[in-house]
């Protein structure tokens, strides 16, 4: 299980915008997202994380773009009393999807995603789908977008042996605006394949401190259903973070 709590970042908008918002629309929206956090002393340690954001409003399309990766590494001694740098760490994930809107409340999605992560269950993991997107909850304060879809998906675990098969993928997004200054968010993908069943689930909560600026608390997991043996089926990310957007 891995777990990362920055003390400071620097952060931008942690969520892909909705392909049914109903706020004020900008035909491209680009945040960033970064955060460190460096300990000395006893422990030597220092942990990077990073989003990058693109979102493009067409009248027919929209599309959005994504990068984030994860680093982290620790100073430790080796046997003849040297220091040497050990990373615990190193993940990066694309992601793309492309809405074709067909109606107020509904899209036709393609989806593509790719994930290496040196110290995950796969350390590569990436799948395209295509399927139906749509609002299925929308109110005042909060609504729930869902895609759904049948994919193709390809891993490989750690020791090199490659898996891939069809994939039924679905995901949610769920946005509800507690008070002027405070919104809850949930996002759930899950992509079900004969040989392994993926979830990533992120739970946040955003406050707003000035009108570019918001602090977050977040708790991410990625679960694996089928995993080799002494690995953990679940890694979990929990983060404290100020949101800043362009």
């Amino acid at each position: 299980m891995k777990k990362l709590l920055p003390l400071s970042m620097l952060t931008a908008a942690i969520l892909a915008p909705s392909a049914f918002a109903e706020d004020e629309v900008k035909p491209l929206e680009v945040s960033a997202e970064a955060g460190v956090l460096i300990t000395t002393g006893n422990t030597e340690s220092s942990s990077y994380f990073g989003n990058v954001t693109v979102v493009q409003n067409l009248d027919e399309w929209k599309n959005t773009f994504t990068f984030d990766i994860l680093k982290k590494e620790n100073e430790t001694e080796n046997a003849a009393g040297d220091t040497v740098t050990e990373t615990t760490d190193d993940r990066y994930t694309l992601s793309a999807q492309g809405d074709y809107k067909i109606g107020p409340k509904s899209a036709l999605f393609v989806f593509g995603s790719y994930t290496n992560d040196e110290f995950g269950a796969y350390e590569k993991y990436s799948t395209v789908a295509a399927g139906y997107s749509f609002r299925a909850l929308q109110k005042d304060n909060m609504y729930l977008d869902v895609n759904v879809g049948p994919g193709y998906t390809s891993a490989e675990t750690q020791d090199g042996e490659t898996e891939d098969g069809f994939v039924g993928r679905a995901s949610g997004a769920f946005q509800w605006k507690v008070s002027k200054s405070a919104t809850f968010v949930q996002n759930v993908s899950l992509e079900y394949a004969d040989f392994n069943t993926r979830t990533i689930t992120e739970t946040a909560l955003k406050t707003t401190l000035t009108d570019m600026m918001k602090m977050k608390v977040s708790y991410k997991t990625i679960t694996n259903s089928d995993v080799a043996p002494g690995l953990d089926k679940t890694d979990t990310e929990t983060a404290v973070t100020l949101v800043v957007n362009f």
